[in-house]
């Protein structure tokens, strides 16, 4: 059965629903120059932004990714997503048989994340999208799709995620599956607080979205990332504060106020106790800060050292 694959360009807006044979096959997407696409099935999918940008809403929130990042979603995310300007976006639209088939596998699975590939991996990814299809230009649409460089494709990207597997073993389980499960509780609990900077999201609320109680959650989320679901949150929210001074002519209060904090003494207090310096100062001084939370380099090094 032949893959059937769906182009959206140039201000192109489609809806993408499970095509015949589905059921049997993944799907290849590719955005490119304002072209937008809502995921209307539910369909586990995963996208790598080969250029230019990429905005992002979903169950778990907002995102905007660049050149070189991405993101993996589980089957009830249902996305919306914009590309911008100039961009280049290839996605995986996954089926059931395909996931189940991924957490069966010791050595290539996909979790709920985001991340970042070194350039060399983007190029390649790049060549592999290429071989993926035949396509007409004209008619902006995928064709035909060549399984075995999708499959390359998709094992790229799940090769994207080895730092976790040091993390699946961490998490409370007799078996792998179930570790895996928890995990992906875990994970989709992160990226909801990534996806929602400009509030505090309360632990009820990340309980009942992972499926276990509030006890379990916070035990589980704290023995796995090092740090509790709140302390994340403000951690998070105060390095997007940090960004929009950098990149915004908005006043200090209102960066606070963007950023989820009461008012603007608390978020003054809370930004020198992270940074060593007040508000104003950092954005004067244009401080270099630690490296994305959205790669997480300290679940990296607590993998290392656990």
């Amino acid at each position: 059965m032949e893959m059937q694959a769906v182009w959206s360009d140039r201000g192109g807006a489609l809806d993408f629903d499970a095509p015949p044979g589905c059921d049997e096959s993944p799907g290849l997407v590719v955005l490119s120059r304002g072209g937008s696409l809502v995921v209307s099935t539910p369909v586990a999918t995963a996208w790598l932004v080969l250029r230019g940008g990429l905005d992002v809403e979903c169950r778990e929130g907002r995102f905007e990714l660049g050149s070189g990042q991405w993101i993996s979603l589980e089957r009830d995310a249902r996305p919306t997503l914009y590309a911008g300007p100039g961009a280049l976006v290839v996605g995986i639209a996954l089926t059931a048989s395909m996931q189940a088939q991924l957490h069966q596998s010791a050595q290539m699975t996909l979790f709920p994340g985001i991340g970042t590939v070194a350039p060399g991996t983007r190029a390649a990814a790049l060549g592999l999208w290429r071989r993926c299809a035949a396509y007409d230009r004209n008619e902006i649409r995928l064709r035909e799709v060549d399984r075995h460089p999708l499959g390359q494709l998709l094992r790229l990207l799940a090769a994207q995620q080895v730092t976790y597997r040091v993390l699946v073993d961490r998490c409370p389980g007799r078996s792998l599956r179930r570790k895996r499960q928890v995990f992906s509780r875990m994970q989709r609990a992160w990226m909801y607080l990534e996806g929602h900077l400009d509030r505090p999201v309360r632990i009820p609320e990340l309980a009942e979205l992972s499926n276990v109680s509030v006890w379990y959650f916070t035990k589980t989320f704290h023995a796995l990332y090092g740090e509790g679901p709140q302390a994340a949150s403000a951690r998070m929210r105060l390095r997007h504060a940090a960004k929009l001074l950098r990149r915004t002519r908005l006043s200090v209060s209102e960066v606070g106020a963007a950023c989820g904090f009461e008012n603007n003494c608390s978020f003054s207090r809370a930004f020198r106790a992270q940074f060593g310096v007040p508000p104003s100062l950092h954005r004067l001084h244009d401080a270099v800060l630690p490296a994305s939370p959205a790669n997480r380099p300290d679940m990296q090094r607590q993998a290392a050292t656990g």
